[in-house]
């Protein structure tokens, strides 16, 4: 037994945490896979066709299909995601990386 109740509780808080932290929550998880889908298209009607945003194109394809699963495996969804967010920022600067980042990590858990 701890010797320090702050310890114990600490403890407790911290495997609770673990617990919930790679579960996805449902309300960021849909929130995500709708902007991605609409992001298919922005990414499809991209005036300039070039390698990089046919490679962002499919990669995001890849990770729509993956979030479609139920439930997505946060680990391929994590990788997908680190492979994409490059290429889809030099295609689409104006896509908030950065925001989506979070929203990733809301829906499946840590990078």
């Amino acid at each position: 037994m701890p010797k320090d109740s702050s310890q114990a509780a600490t403890t407790g808080s911290s495997r609770l945490d673990a617990a919930t932290t790679f579960t996805p929550r449902q309300e960021a998880l849909d929130q995500l896979r709708s902007y991605l889908v609409v992001l298919i298209d922005v990414i499809e009607q991209h005036p300039e066709a070039t390698l990089e945003r046919d490679e962002a194109q499919w990669r995001l394809e890849e990770l729509v299909e993956e979030l479609a699963r139920t439930p997505p495996s946060a680990p391929r969804v994590q990788s997908r995601w680190l492979r994409l967010a490059p290429v889809l920022s030099e295609v689409r600067p104006d896509v908030p990386v950065a925001i989506l980042t979070q929203l990733v990590k809301q829906s499946v858990g840590h990078l």
